[in-house]
């Protein structure tokens, strides 16, 4: 299996991403009482993103199942401004449909955040 450095994943992005909104969902408080959460809050970046798909070697039907996808996101929005990292739950909207993260990894170049790999799914 191959090794994605920082360097080929910022190329990826810079030459092949296409703009897509990484929207960031906060939930309300959970109320015992009623056994409800309050209103959820969608906080909307929009990045770059390079999509691909899983090798046959690395869907285990277990963390990875078929129809995952990876989406490399960089550090930083459009205008350059750094976006928090993803977190599980989050969407990532574009390329013609909504994903939802299921994990996230990160790529350093040094001690610098590069890039965040996004395993995401329907």
């Amino acid at each position: 299996m191959a090794v994605l450095t920082s360097m080929a994943a910022r190329t990826l992005i810079t030459q092949f991403g296409q703009s897509v909104t990484l929207r960031q969902v906060s939930y309300g408080a959970y109320d015992p009482a009623t056994g409800t959460v309050g209103s959820t809050t969608n906080t909307d970046y929009t990045v770059k993103c390079y999509m691909s798909e899983y090798n046959l070697t690395e869907i285990d039907n277990d963390s990875v199942i078929m129809g995952d996808r990876k989406a490399l996101l960089p550090a930083t929005d459009t205008s350059g401004s750094a976006i928090p990292e993803p977190d599980v739950g989050d969407k990532v909207v574009g390329f013609g449909d909504t994903v939802g993260v299921i994990s996230v990894q990160k790529i350093y170049h040094a001690d610098t955040l590069v890039c965040y790999i996004c395993q995401v799914r329907e």
